[in-house]
Parts: C-alpha cells; structure tokens; sequence
C-alpha cells in the first residue's frame, strides 16, 4: 500500500496569492508529480489547511484543482478550514460523509487502515483540542481491528515540534490520544502537517511525522538556530508505504531548482518503523 500525503496547500482566491505564493500552481505541480510516480500511489491524503481563509470560492479552486488528480483522495479539515464549506464544495468520499460536527472517518485501503481526526475549534484558532466524543470514537475504532496496519492522520501534530511559537498553544486530549496509540503496536504512523516542515517523534511504535507544504515556506524560528529568524523550507509532500515484509517507511519528496520532485536527501527511507528497524 502506498497513501501520498499532501498538506496546507493553502489554496486562495484567483485575484489573491498566500504570502506573494501562487499555492493554487504548486498544488497542481505536486498532483502532477504524484502521477509521474511508479508505482502510482493508491490514495492521497490532504492533511489540513486545504485553502487560507475558508472561503466558499477558495474550496471551489481547490476542488477544481484537485479535479485533475486520476488518484482517489480524502482530506481532513485544518485550523484555515470551515467544515461547512468544505462539505459543501468536496465530494462526500473525500471526508468519508462524515457529517459530525467534526470530521471524522475510516477507509480500509489493500490491507491499511486509515483513521481521519479533526482536532479543530473554531476557524483560524490555532489552539487544537479533541473534543470526548471524537476520542472515544477514535478508541473504539482502533479497537475494531487491533492487528491491522493502522495510519492515523490529522492536520496539528500531537507532540512538541521545537516550533515554541506553536508549541506554547498546547493540544486539548492530546495525552489521551497518545495513550490510545502507545496502546495499540499496529499504529505505524501518526501523518499531519500544520507547520509548514518536517519534524517527527514516536509515540510508542508509531512515528508521529509531519510534511512539508506543497507550496514553498518561509518558516519563523524563535530560540532554535537563532533567537529569531526564518528558514526557507521548499515545497513537497510524502510517501507513506507499508508491505508485510518491510513494515512502514516514509519519504519526504521536496521540489528542486529544475522544478522536479525528488527525494529529500536527509529524509529519504530514513524512518521505518521501530518494529521493522529492530527485525
């Protein structure tokens, strides 16, 4: 199985750009870098962030541009994302027709299992928190089937990234999911987005990752390298692909100066799971 993640692809109105960044044409890049893969993957997965300001006219752009994808898609909603107008604008698979108040879904793909959560409150509102029902729903699905390779995806990353300006906001149930995960070994990935880079940990057997965006990022750093700067972080997405002889392995493709997507040097097959790395 091999699920393609792409994520805040930050689609914006035609007459507007996000940060002087045409995102609507990376986006499109990126899809036609996924049908230039062989093997093609067998689904994709936008993790959050799916247009900037969670306009009606911004989901139509993104709808129609991933109207081009000849691979089937799901999406969870990030902090930028209304949940009404994406229901309203996306076909009822791409978010499971998962009418809750909060997406949610399952889809079962050539033996993985993907889980779909929503942490989100309100629009814009970076503070991410589970609400009681979305956890005891996602306990109980991972209790459906507890050996079944198991991806986890979501838009905010439930572990401390290192990026203090985000990590002061906190994460509501948080704790609770992480136990939930720790508890069940066949979690192999928890797969989001949100800060526009690349930092991982485990939780448990499971590593908790976050990609890149698929339009090109000035990223702030505060007390990492520097008391306060930014760091140009390139466009791209991942590559999530799971075998019975191989377990997990992720790869993070980033677009290089010729426009091509390849995979990062620092990132490739470097995160198998830690079942398959001690085998």
């Amino acid at each position: 199985m091999l699920l393609a993640q792409l994520s805040d692809t930050h689609v914006t109105r035609a007459e507007a750009t996000y940060f002087g960044i045409d995102t609507t044409r990376y986006l499109r890049d990126a899809i036609d870098a996924l049908h230039d893969l062989a093997p093609r993957p067998d689904l994709v997965v936008v993790t959050g962030d799916l247009v900037c300001g969670g306009h009606d006219d911004e989901y139509q752009r993104f709808a129609g541009a991933m109207a081009t994808l000849r691979i089937p898609y799901v999406a969870v909603p990030g902090n930028h994302d209304d949940r009404d107008r994406m229901r309203a604008r996306l076909p009822p698979q791409t978010y499971g027709e998962s009418m809750e108040s909060r997406v949610r879904f399952v889809r079962d793909v050539r033996g993985v299992r993907l889980i779909g959560l929503d942490p989100n409150g309100r629009p814009s509102f970076p503070r991410p928190s589970f609400d009681r029902t979305s956890l005891a729903w996602f306990e109980r699905t991972l209790a459906e089937r507890p050996a079944m390779p198991t991806i986890v995806c979501l838009h905010q990353p439930p572990f401390r990234t290192g990026l203090h300006y985000l990590d002061a906001f906190g994460f509501g149930g948080a704790e609770r999911f992480r136990r939930a995960v720790r508890a069940h070994p066949n979690v192999g990935r928890v797969i989001s987005g949100h800060i526009h880079c690349t930092r991982s940990a485990y939780l448990g057997t499971a590593l908790a990752i976050t990609a890149p965006s698929t339009a090109p990022q000035m990223v702030p750093e505060l007390f990492e390298r520097r008391v306060c700067g930014l760091r140009r972080e390139r466009p791209g997405f991942a590559l999530h692909g799971w075998d019975a002889a191989r377990g997990f392995e992720t790869t993070i493709y980033r677009r290089d100066d010729a426009g091509r997507y390849v995979p990062d040097g620092a990132t490739s097959a470097a995160w198998p799971s830690r079942a398959s790395r001690s085998a």
